[in-house]
């Protein structure tokens, strides 16, 4: 299965991708679990003023620990936790009354967030070709072609309802048909657009689609870079991944996951399958600097194989790699 989308001008770039979701200190990076949102308050404790409310799925860096716990019950479900300081910003979304790109400091309920690493250990090897034909042949290959709707104009009808476009424009001279001004997710909760976030994103023709079997809209960042949204929960590319890299376990029960960057990399990574939806699980860090996967195959459930094409060595046919790999589920 060709999971190298667009190779061909992607293959001479050399500058290493750093997505711009990922922050300075990865190790701190979680994300918000809290389906209708995150509370964020000034001081660490439910009496002290809500700061700003931060949408599920966005990625926030945690700067200091507290003592002070607290026991929630969340739809019956208890859920105990922790204050904790944590730093956010006003980027994709707009999450509180000030407009601008900022970075600030609050507090909030750890109970809600989640490690954006180390939620299953991935373990790889290098292999040889023969050993790599072995298991080839008992690799499931499912045909997987996610439709996707390639034409603005009919997405714009299918999600006239869930999304709004900007219609009015400082100067005239810059008017677009592309630029997002909110989404309004399944729960009904409506999300605006940082405005900054929307000018440098657009519909590249080609490139850009909506796939309604996952409801995730691709849009195109700077220097092709995959810009993507769930419509259903506002996610964005840092954990909903873009379909054109989905690669499913037999029983469909872990994925494959990927997001292009912009530059020569694409950032691999799984989700898992948790009351039906799929959730992000781990990043996928390949050994070896390969950052193209040129097909994937699961054997099993939780275990793969996978070919690489290096072009470090050989920059016009590129060096092929076989590997196997296994995740450990915690």
């Amino acid at each position: 299965m060709l999971l190298d989308k667009m190779m061909f001008i992607r293959v001479f770039t050399i500058t290493i991708c750093i997505l711009t979701y990922v922050s300075g200190n990865a190790q701190n990076d979680f994300f918000v679990t809290a389906k209708n949102g995150l509370n964020v308050r000034s001081e660490d404790n439910l009496s002290a003023k809500k700061v700003a409310k931060i949408p599920y799925g966005v990625i926030v860096q945690k700067i200091a620990d507290t003592d002070r716990e607290m026991t929630i019950i969340d739809n019956g479900i208890e859920i105990t936790g922790k204050w904790v300081k944590i730093k956010y910003n006003n980027y994709p979304y707009i999450i509180s009354n000030e407009s601008d790109t900022y970075e600030k400091e609050g507090f909030v309920f750890d109970g809600y967030l989640k490690k954006n690493e180390n939620d299953a250990i991935i373990t790889s090897s290098r292999i040889p070709k023969t050993e790599y034909d072995e298991l080839f042949k008992k690799a499931s290959k499912p045909i997987e072609k996610s439709k996707k709707i390639g034409d603005l104009d009919s997405i714009k009808t299918i999600l006239k309802n869930r999304v709004e476009w900007v219609t009015q424009f400082e100067n005239e001279d810059y008017k677009r048909e592309d630029q997002i001004k909110s989404i309004t997710i399944s729960n009904g909760q409506k999300l605006i657009l940082n405005e900054f976030f929307s000018e440098e994103i657009g519909f590249s023709k080609g490139w850009s689609g909506y796939y309604p079997a996952y409801d995730i809209l691709v849009l195109e960042g700077g220097h092709t870079s995959d810009r993507t949204f769930s419509i259903k929960t506002g996610e964005t590319e840092g954990t909903i991944g873009n379909p054109d890299y989905f690669v499913h376990s037999p029983q469909k029960t872990i994925r494959l996951n990927g997001i292009f960057g912009g530059q020569e990399c694409i950032s691999y990574f799984f989700q898992r399958k948790v009351k039906g939806e799929f959730e992000y699980l781990t990043a996928f860090d390949m050994i070896d600097d390969h950052c193209i996967i040129k097909e994937f195959y699961w054997i099993n459930e939780t275990s793969f194989i996978y070919r690489t094409k290096y072009y470090s060595t050989d920059e016009i046919h590129g060096e092929t790699n076989c590997f196997k790999g296994q995740i450990k589920l915690k």
